[in-house]
């Protein structure tokens, strides 16, 4: 395996595809070089950069309006602009253009992929380049600059600061309830005491329930987010040892699970059978009255929800948690392996993560949080109304998902032991330690270039 500071080898990707991969990639080698226009150039003698990116529906014109404006501000440089879902498992398609020497000259790349990504060699450091133009760590919020860096190399520029997650309470129910509606829970004890209050059972069914701990966005992203308000860890990095069994996180899953156990998780499957999307989101509806949530969703809010009587605050902690934790991912830029044009679109990551107009246009446009700390869009943005809470998380938090190689995989083996400690199946000290062990062995293989 690469020592500490050594650049993954790029030829890697490559030697690690099945003899079907090594097929479908000749054959993508074969349609690439056939579509290029000659020499990289269009008619007019523009430099051509191919960009991926994972926005679709309503977000593509969001988009493409941020490109189109590089382009207006780069008339010597042409886009050629491509949607390409993109998820933490499966890349098969970008893996195959890396292997095949066909990539394209920029990809956006989710931020727990930049370290596998690196690791794979399917992009490249991107450090000589950021000398050159004085792009440095201080520009960004720490978890931002912390989630490209790996091995010594930065690999990514974050394109999109993602705060997760701030705590949400449904002002209307609380006064049904006879809670003060100004006074969100400051602490696990008051949480659970509110909760409690809040849930509504008729007729042997839960018509309400204050919490469900484990239901926002996944039971992985939930252990992350009460592991570490409990004050959890989840990866050593001295060590390169995974830490899911940590003390403070069986805590955490311990107290997901009585949350279970009081309410009775078929009871509470039952009613979250039951939950809408849209304007029939569950905390719009009074279904569910407490929540995390997810910067998006103060849009959707807006959106689907406009009348709507809601507070947001940090995440509740115990006495020995970690008061105002959360954790920051978002979308990153990268340069893929073999990028035909690299100083063209080195200029096109720069200009989106770390330049004033750049984020600037990025925040109008696609109503996001730049990763780059001084950019002029959180002007705007940190004013907008429920956005002030996210910009406040973003400057105070200090954590983001582990860097290393088998994130997808481990997020997999966290939301096997969330579920099975929430039905039962295992205590959650056991499920944590399986899921520890599982994470370390992939890791290992990993690691020695298995």
């Amino acid at each position: 395996m690469p020592a500490p500071g050594e650049v993954p080898d790029p030829t890697r990707a490559r030697l690690r595809l099945s003899r079907r991969q090594a097929v479908a990639a000749a054959a993508v080698g074969v349609v690439a070089g056939c579509g290029r226009e000659e020499q990289g150039r269009d008619s007019s003698g523009r430099t051509l950069l191919s960009v991926w990116h994972p926005w679709g529906g309503a977000a593509t014109p969001r988009i493409e309006r941020v490109l189109q404006e590089f382009e207006r501000r780069h008339p010597r440089i042409r886009l050629r602009v491509v949607f390409t879902p993109n998820d933490l498992s499966n890349n098969q398609k970008f893996f195959t253009s890396v292997a095949a020497g066909r990539p394209p000259d920029v990809i956006f790349v989710d931020g727990p992929q930049v370290a596998e990504w690196a690791e794979q060699g399917a992009i490249q450091p991107l450090d000589e380049y950021m000398a050159r133009s004085g792009v440095r760590e201080a520009d960004f919020f720490p978890p931002c600059w912390r989630q490209n860096h790996y091995r010594s190399h930065t690999w990514a520029l974050t394109f999109c600061a993602d705060p997760n997650f701030a705590f949400a309470w449904n002002k209307r129910d609380f006064r049904a309830a006879g809670l003060d509606p100004e006074r969100p829970p400051r602490n696990i004890e008051e949480l659970d005491r509110v909760a409690d209050a809040l849930t509504r059972v008729e007729g042997g069914k839960i018509t309400r329930i204050g919490l469900i701990p484990w239901a926002q966005y996944g039971g992985a992203n939930s252990i992350f987010t009460w592991g570490w308000a409990f004050g959890g860890d989840f990866y050593d990095y001295q060590q390169r040892r995974i830490t899911a069994d940590h003390p403070r996180v069986v805590a955490a899953l311990e107290w997901m699970v009585r949350y279970a156990q009081k309410y009775d998780v078929t009871r509470i499957t039952s009613l979250q059978q039951g939950f809408g999307t849209a304007q029939l989101d569950p905390f719009y509806v009074g279904q569910m009255s407490l929540r995390c949530l997810h910067i998006s969703g103060v849009e959707d809010i807006s959106r689907y929800a406009p009348d709507l009587e809601y507070g947001l605050t940090f995440i509740p902690a115990p006495p020995d948690g970690e008061a105002r934790s959360s954790w920051v991912g978002g979308w990153c830029v990268a340069l893929p392996a073999g990028s035909s044009r690299p100083e063209e679109a080195w200029e096109l990551v720069r200009w989106l993560c770390a330049d004033a107009q750049g984020t600037e246009v990025v925040g109008r446009e696609m109503g996001l949080m730049p990763g780059y700390r001084r950019s002029p869009a959180f002007a705007a943005l940190r004013r907008a109304p429920g956005f002030d809470q996210f910009y406040r998380i973003l400057l105070e938090t200090r954590h983001q998902r582990p860097v290393m190689p088998v994130q997808a995989y481990y997020m997999g083996a966290l939301q096997r032991a969330v579920d099975a400690a929430i039905y039962g199946k295992k205590s959650p000290r056991s499920a944590l330690a399986d899921a520890t062990a599982e994470t370390q062995a992939e890791l290992d293989v990993v690691l020695k270039g298995g």
